[in-house]
Order: structure tokens, then C-alpha cells, then sequence
């Protein structure tokens, strides 16, 4: 792996994961001091990282975190939807069960943390890798990344957590009783409901940053 994919790695975490505020201008010698490089890497790295979209230059040529975009998210869940139904229709039943016990020592540790945002990924994920396709695993797996940086602030409250673990199990629980139909049809609520808060929240972001660009 050269310095300049090493980079790209890193700093992508980082934007997903939320570490730079999407007004914070990204200057190169400052993120070459955090990753321990020269100025030529962080400039590759950029370069990638503004051809995937994850950052945008503004008219001045500097770089920032590009914004989410409610339509760009209703893209993303459009897919997302389709590909979960896929998981859901195709998961084999001995991965279900393993799955299920997993999900049922998660409800008696109620992690109340918005880390549980990891935990929901595993388990749209392990759904997938149950389905055999890894295709569809790997697709659900970047849709996942691309709107954590969003979805780490839905899981903030008990009721959040304790709504999620239960519709969780609701849908394990149908798929090992067979009823694949209404597995899918439980999915479909599950994710449309978590479009609905990532819509919100993506619209309180924007309302923020108007704000703070008002003079």
C-alpha cells in the first residue's frame, strides 16, 4: 500500500466517522502533520476522496466535508431497500439462528451508546453475508458507510435503541419461522422508518449550517 492510499484510508474513516465538521476547510500541511506524511500524499488523497464525493472545494479552491444531500440519501435508501428485501429472501436458516442469539444478548445489555450504529450495521450485514451474496454484502456494506456519518446520532436515545433491538428481532424471528414474506415486509417498515430520521436529521444539519453562515 503506497503513503498516498494509506492516507486515503485514514482520512475516509475519518470523514465518515464525522472527526471534521463540514465547515472546517481541510488544509493539507495540517493533515499532513496528523498523518505523519508529506504534503504530496494528502494531496492524492484528496484528489480521490473528491472524485467519490466524500469532499467538495469551495470557490476559493479549499477543500471541506461535502455535506449530505436529502436527495442523495433517498437515492441511497432506495437501494438500500432493494438489497436488504434481497438479503431477507435468500438468508439461510442456520446463520438466521446465530444471528438471532447475538441479537438477543444485545437486548439484555442495552448498549445505550450511539456506537450502536456499528451494531445495526452488523446486523443489516450479517443478513446479507447470510444470503451467500457476497455482492449484496459488499454493496449494503458502502451504503452503510456512506451514511454513518448521519446515522451515528440517530441511536441517542433509549427508546431509539430499545425500538431498533425489537424490530430487529421481529424480523430474525420470521425468517426462522419461514415466513419470508413478512420478514421482508418487516424489513421494508425497519428501513423506512430509519429513512425517515436520517431525512430529519440530515435537514437539522443544513438548517444548522445556514445559520452559521449568516452573518
Amino acid at each position: 500500500m503506497t503513503r498516498a492510499e494509506s492516507v486515503h484510508r485514514a482520512l475516509r474513516a475519518a470523514l465518515l466517522a464525522g472527526e471534521f465538521p463540514y465547515g472546517q476547510r481541510l488544509v493539507e500541511e495540517q493533515l499532513a502533520e496528523r498523518y505523519e506524511t508529506s504534503r504530496t500524499p494528502v494531496r492524492e488523497a484528496l484528489r480521490r476522496l473528491e472524485g467519490d464525493g466524500h469532499v467538495v472545494r469551495d470557490r476559493t479552491g479549499g477543500v471541506r466535508p461535502n455535506a449530505p444531500r436529502v436527495s442523495a440519501m433517498r437515492e441511497l435508501y432506495a437501494v438500500r431497500t432493494v438489497l436488504e428485501d434481497l438479503a431477507v429472501r435468500t438468508a439461510e436458516r442456520d446463520k438466521v439462528d446465530a444471528l438471532y442469539e447475538e441479537w438477543l444478548e444485545l437486548r439484555a445489555e442495552r448498549d445505550e451508546s450511539p456506537d450502536f450504529v456499528y451494531a445495526d450495521e452488523a446486523f443489516h450485514e450479517g443478513l446479507a453475508h447470510a444470503s451467500g451474496n457476497s455482492a449484496t454484502e459488499r454493496y449494503l456494506r458502502d451504503i452503510n458507510e456512506r451514511i454513518r456519518v448521519i446515522r451515528i446520532h440517530d441511536f441517542t436515545t433509549v427508546d431509539r435503541i430499545v425500538t431498533t433491538v425489537g424490530e430487529h428481532l421481529e424480523i430474525l424471528d420470521a425468517l426462522r419461522a419461514g415466513r419470508t414474506d413478512a420478514a421482508a415486509a418487516l424489513m421494508r417498515v425497519h428501513i423506512e422508518r430509519s429513512a425517515e430520521v436520517v431525512e430529519r436529521r440530515v435537514g437539522e444539519l443544513l438548517a444548522r449550517m445556514f445559520e452559521e453562515d449568516r452573518p
